[in-house]
């Protein structure tokens, strides 16, 4: 169907400049050619991979994270309190540092942090454990006379008088007591007051030490590690990332090209690359889909990463997926489960975006809840430019019918961007895609002047018309340069699909000759002729914008030519002035031969022949009122 949604002044901007916009668009459709940068900023230190930049996991720890960005919580129902025997509700504040608000538990199945022990953690950091005290160490009020036995091995063995913090346990409970006798011996005596808790004792009064071995003990060996908070086990928020049980690592080698950065007015976006685990990794977007377009190799070519910050999607997994309402940002795995990227802010002004890092809670084991959706975020990670190199991880094929569902971020973009129909924008665009961009994501204004590229010219006239103001009259209405209509056939029998910012029937021998002219030209015509479907990014390279303009500046002198020669019937002479506009933007839409102010229409049925060069007219004497000509 005709796009009349989209606004074309992107169209003239290229009629003007066509040859730049041939050279930036082989760079766009042809990877060999293009010149990406691995100018990439970033709030964690990065190296160089494979062409992009990745994080240096070696230089980041969780105390290096950046802070969280917005404040959030998590209370556990009383169903799940009772299944865990202690509550695992959690808050966090925006500032906050993230080993402030995860925990062990939220990198069981990632990670792995539980197979640290204190020993190999100050190894790591330099940390002098003689000099900690008990109270540090985060897991020890959850700790009981019988686990901590149960948990450090020989602990049993020891005399109760050798392990200060285990005889004033002891004796704060039931007074003096044999301190020979070994713990083991007591709890055999005793065994009730195993359930003595830790969390009873003032643990500043003790030293690390003051356990024996504790310090050689896998924290998985102890009684509810999951819930211990990383900045709760000493010196583990100073931990390279390198350093983990189980490092993060690239997962897949896909790099791309950060070729446009859209906002939130784009729409119907399929061919994606985010998601979540749950649902793929092609999540398809109906609305509010901000995003930044891929250029590069034949599987990334034209492909949209959506912002998480307006898209979400249902994460998650176990009893757990509840939380959030069962939703994430939109995103990707970069570097396995531990958290996920996700791309958030999306600047088009300067061609910019930012990522983010968001994080899960869990809790695995018995019980096994599961997993929360990606929902503890964002942390900034990465800034990208417009051109930038990005890691894009491993592409695999999910289900693009999954749609994602717009937050509210989005919603109120939306309704921003629709209120403000008919409004100039005055923000200019400094990045250099910024002429596409408009392209394909501006509203129409009856103010255009804010609009017209300074280039645009009223000298570049035919026989009176202004062929730049005719152009854009007709892009109104037809497409983008990327439009590709439907499959029809005319009276005559001839089939085919409209192509680019006119609409040029692919049946057309010239239109033929341009595309044939490509490589490959022969198999993409194939398609067209048998109303097969085909891409944007398909019809920009055998079809380009170049082609586009050479056509239209040789059709519309020559439908001016004829236009010009035939007599108006309301008039009994020439076609001049207003009726000529009419005339000629009737020939376009039907033909030389269609019959003057025909009520004919078009399969479409949204114009008739004689309705369709009427609002051609109208929005000519606009374009050319606006751009100031005479």
């Amino acid at each position: 169907m005709r796009m009349r949604s989209r606004n074309l002044w992107v169209w003239l901007y290229f009629f003007v400049t066509g040859m730049a916009l041939s050279l930036v668009l082989s760079g766009l459709l042809i990877v060999a050619q293009s010149s990406p940068t691995m100018a990439v900023s970033s709030s964690v230190p990065t190296v160089e991979f494979g062409g992009s930049r990745v994080p240096s996991w070696q230089s980041i720890s969780f105390d290096r994270l950046p802070p969280i960005a917005s404040s959030g919580s998590y209370y556990a129902s009383s169903d799940i309190i009772s299944q865990l025997g202690y509550d695992p509700s959690r808050s966090w504040t925006k500032g906050q540092k993230p080993e402030e608000y995860l925990a062990l538990g939220d990198f069981q199945d990632s990670f792995s942090l539980e197979n640290f022990d204190l020993d190999i953690i100050s190894q790591i950091v330099g940390l002098d454990l003689d000099s900690v005290s008990l109270a540090s160490l985060g897991l020890m009020p959850f700790q009981t006379l019988q686990s901590l036995v149960d948990g450090i091995e020989s602990l049993a063995e020891f005399p109760i008088r050798e392990v200060l913090p285990v005889q004033d346990l002891i004796e704060q409970a039931v007074g003096r007591v044999n301190v020979h006798q070994t713990i083991g011996e007591f709890l055999e005596r005793a065994p009730h007051l195993g359930e003595l808790a830790f969390a009873d004792l003032p643990l500043d009064g003790y030293a690390l030490r003051d356990i024996p071995n504790l310090d050689i003990t896998p924290i998985e060996r102890f009684k509810d590690w999951q819930r211990t908070l990383i900045g709760d086990i000493p010196g583990l928020s100073q931990v390279p990332f390198s350093d983990f049980p189980n490092p993060p690592a690239a997962v897949g080698n896909g790099v791309g090209i950060v070729d446009v950065v859209f906002g939130a007015a784009e729409q119907q976006r399929q061919r994606t690359i985010s998601g979540s685990t749950i649902e793929g990794f092609e999540v398809s977007c109906e609305a509010g889909c901000a995003h930044v377009e891929l250029s590069g190799t034949e599987s990334i070519l034209g492909r949209q990463w959506i912002s998480g910050k307006y898209q979400e999607t249902r994460g998650g997994f176990g009893v757990l997926a509840a939380v959030n309402g069962g939703k994430e940002p939109v995103g990707r795995h970069l570097f396995g489960d531990a958290f996920k990227v996700v791309l958030w802010d999306m600047d088009e002004t300067t061609g910019t975006a930012t990522s983010a890092m968001f994080f899960r809670m869990c809790q695995r084991g018995i019980p096994d809840l599961g997993c929360t959706p990606y929902f503890i975020g964002p942390l900034h990670f990465m800034t990208y430019q417009e051109m930038d190199s990005i890691f894009l991880g491993q592409l695999e094929a999910g289900d693009p019918s999954v749609v994602s569902t717009p937050t509210q971020v989005a919603i109120s973009e939306m309704q921003a961007i629709s209120s403000s129909e008919f409004q100039p924008n005055s923000k200019p665009s400094t990045s250099a895609s910024a002429k596409r961009r408009i392209g394909k994501s501006f509203v129409a204004s009856e103010s255009l002047s804010s609009f017209l590229p300074p280039t645009l010219s009223c000298s570049n006239r035919y026989q009176g018309v202004v062929l730049d103001a005719f152009a854009v009259s007709l892009s109104q209405i037809e497409g983008d340069y990327d439009t590709v209509g439907v499959f029809t056939c005319d009276s005559q029998g001839y089939c085919g699909r409209g192509l680019g910012a006119m609409q040029f029937m692919s049946y057309r021998d010239d239109v033929r000759s341009k595309i044939l002219a490509k490589s490959g030209g022969k198999q993409f015509l194939a398609r067209l002729d048998q109303g097969e479907s085909v891409s944007r990014e398909q019809l920009l390279y055998y079809f380009s914008p170049v082609d586009q303009q050479d056509l239209f500046e040789a059709d519309a002198r020559h439908l001016i030519d004829v236009a010009s020669q035939e007599i108006d019937p309301k008039t009994g002479d020439y076609f001049t002035d207003n009726r000529l506009l009419e005339r000629i933007a009737q020939m376009h839409f039907g033909g030389v031969a269609v019959p003057i102010d025909s009520p004919a229409t078009d399969i479409h049925q949204e114009y008739s022949v004689q309705s369709y060069g009427s609002e051609v007219a109208s929005n000519y004497q606009r374009v050319v009122a606006s751009m100031g000509c005479p």
